[in-house]
């Protein structure tokens, strides 16, 4: 199943300070989806075979015509889903989206606690992302509504220490889930940004702390861990029973693709923010140029050049060569390192591990 993860628009509410979207819209042209282009571009999705759409930004709900677009989606047989910061989710809008059944909600909060959440999303933010999530648990409750509510919550060093604590109280929120994921860090961040990405033993630490706020809800509302490799969900599951599928699909298998809120399509967010990876000849992997996707050929974009040749990039032996330890682990069969993180950093990808290896999950 195709999913599409679509910045709707480029504008936001909200000035997180780690967000890469926001360095991504600067100094270009980014104008948000027109009402007139959206149902364009949708169908043209459907058209390709994505099954599945996750409403982005920038933040969505923003965007004047987001219920009709959703409903429009759901029409087609997509899956719908969308992840929104809670900022502007009005008494309006949040009756409008409760009313549409098969519809699900990602609200973006990094911690229950004000102080660690506002450290890092801004002053303010907190507050109004709990009022209207619990407004809109409230009347959902209430409408008996067939929408998902679920917290996405960003790992950095701030929010680690008190991790479990903060998740176990979000699940008594009454949410269908939580799902954790951790900080990126890139090189064109200030200091003190990527000093808010902890190090590998702390990303160990929280995978940790997230399988046992897990075993701590028996029945509860399901704590998802997206990042992680196979050993460590190998170690999750041998010491607290935690399931090792991972949460995210690798766009390098043609199984996602990213519309940014210029109408582009692309193959991975990562492919705007890293330096462009090169083949053993010196030539950049991607000389066919992105698609375009309220056009026809928004409508094939799997099988465009753009996408072919990102998978072949991702699956090429040159990709793996400068972490060849890995082909000597036994989970190697079953781990799917990030392409874009193997090429750009190599011993990086694997420092979890050497992590695992040497400390265990205690160390």
């Amino acid at each position: 199943m195709t999913t599409v993860y679509w910045d709707l628009t480029s504008e936001c509410n909200a000035s997180c300070r780690y967000c890469s979207a926001a360095r991504s819209r600067r100094g270009r042209v980014a104008s948000p989806t027109s009402p007139g282009e959206a149902p364009a571009t949708l169908d043209r999705l459907a058209q390709a075979g994505a099954r599945r759409l996750v409403l982005l930004g920038g933040e969505p709900t923003l965007y004047a015509g987001l219920p009709g677009l959703i409903r429009r989606a759901l029409g087609r047989g997509m899956q719908m889903g969308m992840a929104t910061n809670g900022q502007a989710l009005t008494a309006r809008l949040r009756a409008e989206l409760l009313a549409i059944e098969g519809l699900s909600i990602n609200v973006s909060l990094d911690s229950f606690f004000a102080e660690e959440n506002d450290a890092t999303r801004g002053a303010g933010y907190h507050r109004r992302a709990m009022r209207h999530l619990c407004a809109l648990l409230e009347e959902r409750r209430r409408l008996r509504a067939a929408v998902r509510v679920t917290i996405q919550v960003t790992l950095t060093y701030i929010n680690l220490p008190r991790l479990e604590e903060s998740l176990l109280r979000m699940a008594a929120l009454g949410v269908d889930g939580i799902l954790v994921d951790r900080m990126r860090s890139f090189s064109w961040q200030s200091s003190a940004v990527r000093r808010l990405a902890p190090a590998p033993a702390g990303w160990v630490c929280g995978a940790e702390r997230v399988a046992r706020s897990a075993r701590k809800l028996p029945g509860g509302p399901p704590l998802l861990l997206n990042y992680g490799n196979a050993r460590l969900r190998a170690a999750l599951g041998e010491a607290y029973g935690y399931p090792g599928d991972p949460g995210r699909v690798c766009p390098g298998g043609l199984q996602a693709a990213v519309l940014d809120a210029s109408g582009w399509l692309h193959p991975c967010r990562l492919i705007t923010e890293r330096p462009v990876p090169r083949r053993a000849d010196g030539r950049p992997w991607f000389r066919a140029r992105p698609v375009r996707a309220c056009t026809p050929a928004g409508g094939r974009f799997l099988a465009s050049p753009y996408f072919v040749e990102f998978f072949n990039f991702a699956h090429s032996a040159r990709v793996y060569e400068r972490i060849s330890l890995c082909r000597r682990c036994p989970h190697y069969e079953v781990c799917e390192p990030c392409p874009l993180d193997v090429v750009d950093h190599g011993e990086r990808t694997v420092a979890e591990c050497r992590h695992l290896v040497e400390h265990g999950l205690e160390g």
